[in-house]
């Protein structure tokens, strides 16, 4: 019995050793072999970086006053509509008071050969009166009565009651 007890010892023993020469090697490929990136304690500046971010910040810079002369633009455009309406609409009264110049001057001549026409005949009237009346001699009245007053109302007061009245 001796011999196969020490026979088992020695399988077990080998065996323990490949175990423990695997798990050896494991450790040692872990500690070789690069895990994660190692820690970077200063970033060398690269100049390419500094002239990108200038670059970005001259396009952010550029952006933004491109919107606010699109904004300005747009606003231009919605007062010079508003200004070609109002031009339109003041085209429109313009016509409209030509037209009534117009009609008016045409009524002014009307007007004044009427007028004419009529100073024609005020004339002529006025002629015929003094031909007729000429040899008439105006009587004058100085029978004039009243009451002489110095303001510039007079009031007069009648009374309709039944008092007044004589039947």
């Amino acid at each position: 019995m001796k011999s196969s007890r020490r026979q088992l010892d020695v399988i077990s023993l080998s065996f323990l050793d490949i175990i423990t020469c695997g798990f050896g090697a494991i450790i040692l490929l872990l500690v070789i072999t690069k895990v994660g990136e190692p820690v970077v304690l200063e970033i060398s500046p690269d100049p390419m970086d500094g002239i990108v971010r200038d670059l970005q910040e001259e396009l952010f810079k550029i952006r933004g006053e491109a919107t606010i002369l699109n904004r300005d633009l747009t606003a231009k455009r919605e007062q010079l509509s508003e200004w070609d309406l109002r031009v339109a609409r003041l085209s429109q009264e313009l016509g409209s008071i030509e037209t009534k110049l117009t009609n008016i001057s045409e009524e002014n001549a009307v007007n004044s050969i009427i007028k004419g026409e009529l100073e024609l005949a005020l004339q002529q009237l006025t002629a015929e009166m003094q031909r007729l009346l000429g040899n008439r001699v105006d009587e004058r009245s100085d029978l004039v009565g009243g009451i002489p007053i110095d303001s510039e109302y007079i009031i007069f007061i009648v009374d309709t009651s039944g008092s007044m009245f004589q039947y």
